[in-house]
């Protein structure tokens, strides 16, 4: 079922299918989507239950209003998870080679930028914070002097950017991945590639887990 919500939600947080609008039949999403009708009915009551559908007995489902701060939240959490997954692939190997191709300059403008982001967070300054996290995660990726991932990183700055900006001042969040952010320091600084890998890893981890939690999300 977790597939049939993902292909409900995506044309809902994309703006494809704005508030207000009405779903096609039950029988026509069982169709197009190539599963039982059952399953359908159930994916709607689930994001019904989200807050991100509306259904109207006998005149049909629709997406849901927008006009509340919860489902702007639920949309801003959304997107957040889908920058994390993107995110995934590129920066695990980029901590990886960061760890084995480093220089000394790059070192020094990773540690730089994981000074800044300690000195932000305790200021509780959200904007610096996030500003000085991006800049972290593309020192690491600099350092692979890949000039690919640098690009592919490049592509997903903005959402980097904002979704760790949103999740910082989301009332509801409680995740702090300082400790996964030194030790991907620590280990690029040491030369140890499995060992920056596995903490970068460990904060995506973090973070799409408790984006799972606040969305409800089983999978």
């Amino acid at each position: 079922m977790e597939q049939v919500i993902d292909a409900l939600t995506a044309p809902v947080t994309s703006g494809e299918w704005p508030p207000g609008h009405r779903l096609p039949s039950v029988a026509e999403l069982a169709g197009e989507l190539e599963v039982g009708r059952s399953t359908v009915r159930e994916a709607v009551q689930a994001l019904a239950h989200r807050g991100l559908l509306e259904v109207a007995q006998g005149r049909g489902t629709f997406v849901a209003d927008p006009g509340t701060d919860a489902w702007a939240l639920r949309l801003e959490r959304s997107r957040a998870r889908d920058v994390y997954e993107a995110r995934r692939g590129p920066e695990i190997e980029a901590a990886r080679l960061a760890a084995s191709r480093r220089t000394d300059d790059d070192l020094a403008a990773i540690e730089d930028a994981a000074a800044a982001r300690r000195a932000a967070r305790t200021r509780g300054a959200v904007g610096e914070w996030a500003a000085a996290d991006l800049a972290l995660h593309r020192a690491v990726v600099a350092a692979t002097h890949n000039p690919v991932l640098l690009r592919v990183f490049d592509a997903l700055a903005d959402g980097v950017h904002d979704t760790f900006t949103h999740q910082s001042a989301d009332p509801d969040s409680g995740v702090d991945t300082d400790d996964e952010h030194e030790a991907l320091v620590a280990a690029v600084a040491c030369g140890d590639p499995d060992a920056a890998a596995d903490a970068t890893r460990a904060y995506l981890d973090a973070c799409e887990a408790e984006l799972r939690e606040l969305l409800g999300d089983r999978a």
